[in-house]
């Protein structure tokens, strides 16, 4: 399995997980499980389980959210069942689930969603706050706003999807929440289809970051005073995660990273040091997703309050 990795991607975790290395690529010989996210705006969790019971699913609950659950047995393609169709469930990796769990959402909150396509965390969010939030989602390629606009209607999303560049989005009033699931090299895509590394390179990192790092900045100053972001990636390069947020709290001093311990999901703390490098002991509070520790796609986030 390991020459079918970049060198330089072997090489760079092999400097960041040491002793765990082994762990670590052995992940990638097998599928994280498929997972499921119950529409709670058109069935509850005890309605779904029993449908989809009665048509061979074997499903097993998710701690850290009544509405997630594991898919351990059954049809071996459940997206082709009428309840994901008639959009009662969504398909979505656990790990990628917890970024909007640790945001949450209120009824009443105005929120925002700025990299939204294809809406699988805006119907969290829209569940969270029962659809009852004024919830702005962006997405500036013609194709995927259209999928956003697609499962906005499939699911019943109450939400205001609009094709604009969120560097070109502009605000008066603040959002008392914001999710910013950052474009990234997409390195934990891998645990699903190993050629999404197949045109990774630590200069594709280094771009993304210059890119994350302004998203960043931009995605607190359309916070509101108290307002809460949520910022994640599907990496787990320390130079789109940790040094995204050690910018961010470099160039803005009211930006405080919280500690997002969510019960029933195993993540390590942030990285301090890497290389050359010595981030804000604050990054300490982030989270990452490690996939021979939990089982799922490599995934980051960080809980950021505005002070």
């Amino acid at each position: 399995m390991a020459n079918r990795f970049p060198k330089e991607y072997l090489e760079k975790y092999s400097n960041i997980l040491g002793s765990e290395f082994d762990r670590f690529i052995r992940a990638f010989d097998t599928k994280a499980k498929k997972a499921l996210w119950c529409n709670t705006l058109l069935a509850t969790p005890q309605e779904l389980c029993r449908e989809l019971a009665g048509r061979g699913f074997g499903l097993s609950k998710l701690e850290f959210s009544k509405n997630a659950f594991q898919i351990d047995s059954g049809p071996e393609r459940p997206g082709l069942d009428d309840a994901f169709k008639e959009g009662r469930f969504n398909l979505q990796e656990k790990a990628s689930m917890l970024p909007a769990i640790a945001l949450g959402a209120a009824p009443g909150e105005r929120i925002l969603d700025a990299f939204a396509a294809p809406g699988n965390k805006t119907l969290q969010l829209c569940c969270l706050s029962e659809n009852n939030a004024e919830i702005t989602c962006l997405e500036r390629d013609p194709g995927r706003i259209h999928t956003l606009q697609f499962n906005a209607r499939k699911y019943g999303m109450h939400i205001d999807a609009k094709k604009l560049d969120f560097q070109k989005f502009k605000d008066r009033e603040g959002f008392d929440r914001i999710l910013l699931d950052a474009p990234c090299s997409s390195e934990g895509m891998a645990r699903k289809r190993l050629d999404a590394l197949s045109e990774w390179s630590e200069k594709k990192v280094q771009n993304m970051s210059k890119r994350q790092k302004k998203a960043i900045v931009r995605g607190f100053d359309l916070l509101a005073e108290g307002g809460t972001l949520v910022y994640s990636t599907c990496s787990l390069s320390p130079e789109e995660d940790e040094e995204v947020i050690d910018f961010l709290l470099s160039q803005r001093k009211g930006a405080k990273v919280e500690k997002a311990a969510i019960a029933g999901a195993k993540a390590s703390k942030g990285i301090e040091k890497y290389k050359e490098k010595e981030f804000d002991p604050q990054v300490l509070n982030c989270s990452r997703l490690w996939p021979h520790e939990w089982d799922c796609q490599p995934f980051f986030f960080a809980k950021v309050s505005k002070e």
